[in-house]
């Protein structure tokens, strides 16, 4: 199998997965073994326990299994992905600690968060400096696209990673007290939540046999929740197709497989500090992540959301458009014409940053009147006019945009 073609894909470091070896990798004894007999079990001993299981437990096994899984791959897009590893908000309550990092993340098995939030740190950070021999589950490393997807999906956890100056600064940078507290406990959570409390519910619920199906019920959880997560190391590393994308990420297309944050990958990547996972509506409405979030803000337990602006979305999305366009088009007629393009790309985000002025000035009179400095009437009288200047703002923003668009697509249209 040949590696999918992107024309930003770095070459490859290593041939065969030996060769990380040499490299300073290790293998991880304590982990891989547990990794393996957890799955070996989940494929092999999982049917066996429904087969054998006492009449009406499977009912319950289900469920478990389900519930534990629902509730560890939340946790971690949720919490350790968006709110800690990209500090989607700017406030995060111990409750939310609590629920998410040390019930729930313990729950999805993959480690302590501020390993795991370090870790991806790094994997966003070879978008800005191009090194991607430090991302810890790169899909770019193998020649083959076989090897890579083993490596990023899977195999990059059952390693001990080279020790790495960067990877050390993200996660000492994570230090939270909820965090250390966290991984101090994790390996204890971890044995109570994922194995005791489901055997002691078989236990109750059909005795010794019982307490083994349940058991088993419990590990499948957790193995469906790690593999959750891992799609969207590999699978959105590797497939699909995003016109000019310009980080690891070589897709955007609409995939809700891992609770939606798969779904439009590249706007993560390209914003990825946004609470949501996409721009356009596509990519915020099929995404369940972001709902959660937002429900958490709604009750105050997470509090200043971070989200790109208009300016902020223009300036990506304009950027793909023209790698696109410089990609596919001929040398001398690109040259014709990239000043213009240019040119139009600017006023596109000067209308943009224009916009998001007036939507500043909405949230300080808001300001004003909160704090009573601005009578009523005289609020919704300066509010009146500058809803009437947004629209128009509004209107400018998106004429500028498709003046864009409609030179890319004139430039395309002209016989070579």
């Amino acid at each position: 199998m040949s590696q999918p073609a992107n024309q930003h894909r770095p070459a490859p470091i290593y041939k065969r997965f030996r060769d990380v070896f040499e490299a300073g990798f290790k293998i991880d004894w304590v982990t891989a073994s547990f990794l393996s007999i957890t799955h070996v079990l989940a494929l092999i001993a999982t049917p066996f326990a429904y087969f054998f299981a006492p009449e009406g437990l499977w009912v319950w096994m289900l469920a478990w299994t389900i519930l534990h899984a629902l509730i560890g791959s939340l946790s971690t897009t949720v919490y350790s992905h968006r709110l800690i590893a990209h500090g989607a908000a700017r406030m995060v309550s111990w409750p939310v600690h609590i629920l998410f990092g040390f019930i729930g993340q313990v729950m999805a098995v993959q480690g302590p968060v501020r390993r795991w939030a370090a870790m991806h740190i790094i994997h966003h950070g070879v978008d800005r400096n191009g090194q991607h021999q430090r991302d810890p589950y790169s899909a770019t490393w193998f020649p083959d696209a076989w090897r890579n997807f083993a490596w990023s999906h899977m195999l990059t956890y059952y390693f001990k990673h080279p020790e790495d100056e960067m990877i050390e600064r993200a996660y000492q940078s994570k230090n939270h007290p909820a965090l250390v507290w966290q991984e101090k406990l994790y390996i204890p959570l971890l044995v109570l939540l994922n194995f005791l409390v489901p055997m002691a519910l078989g236990l109750y619920l059909a005795g010794f046999v019982g307490m083994l199906c349940m058991m088993m019920a419990g590990i499948a959880g957790f193995v469906l929740a790690q593999h959750n997560t891992w799609t969207v190391n590999s699978v959105t590393h590797m497939w699909g197709f995003t016109p000019g994308a310009f980080s690891s990420a070589v897709n955007n297309y609409i995939w809700l497989g891992p609770l939606g944050e798969g779904n439009h990958h590249a706007d993560h990547h390209d914003f990825a500090r946004d609470y949501r996972n996409g721009f356009g509506i596509s990519g915020w409405l099929l995404d369940p992540t972001r709902y959660v979030i937002l429900g958490l803000r709604a009750i105050g337990l997470v509090k200043g959301l971070h989200r790109a602006n208009k300016r902020q979305e223009a300036e990506i999305l304009a950027r793909r458009k023209l790698i696109q366009a410089q990609s596919n088009t001929k040398t001398a007629r690109w040259q014709a014409w990239e000043e213009k393009l240019e040119s139009l790309k600017g006023e596109w985000l000067e209308a943009a940053q224009r916009f998001e002025q007036f939507k500043q000035r909405k949230s300080q009179l808001k300001l004003q009147l909160k704090s009573a400095s601005l009578p009523k009437i005289e609020f919704r009288e300066k509010l009146e006019l500058l809803k009437a200047e947004m629209e128009v703002a509004r209107r400018a923003m998106r004429a500028r945009r498709q003046a864009f668009l409609d030179a890319l697509f004139e430039m395309r249209a002209l016989p070579a």
